[in-house]
């Protein structure tokens, strides 16, 4: 567990280079990247491999496991990829399911997309 807080606190730290430099890599400490990459459709591209590395660090909080479903819990994104957040571990939480469904992304972009200023 150790040798993991050092590696997320160094990748923290090399993370102070420009986002247009560098990819993103799915421990690197970030919460913005800009605008979203997406596919012929609009939809919004997510990375796989963050996902895996997010539950491989954070396992399930019901079951403690780090593979298939987790009951009542959803992972989301604390800024939003929508608002220019990343899709990055760093970015990434386990949310009760019930605040999921509750309005809590209508709220967030209310808070981290910028408005356009006429």
């Amino acid at each position: 567990m150790r040798s993991l807080l050092l590696l997320l606190f160094a990748t923290a730290v090399s993370a102070q280079q420009p986002t247009s430099v560098l990819p993103i890599a799915p421990l690197q400490e970030q919460r913005y990247c800009g605008p979203p990459k997406r596919n012929a459709a609009g939809e919004i591209i997510r990375r796989a491999d963050v996902l895996k590395a997010f539950r491989q660090v954070h396992v399930c909080p019901a079951t403690g496991i780090t593979r298939h479903a987790c009951p009542g819990w959803a992972i989301d994104h604390v800024v939003p990829l929508a608002c220019g957040g990343c899709d990055a571990v760093s970015n990434l939480q386990w949310l009760p399911y019930e605040l999921k469904i509750h309005g809590k992304d209508r709220f967030e972009r209310e808070i981290y997309c910028i408005s356009e200023i006429p």
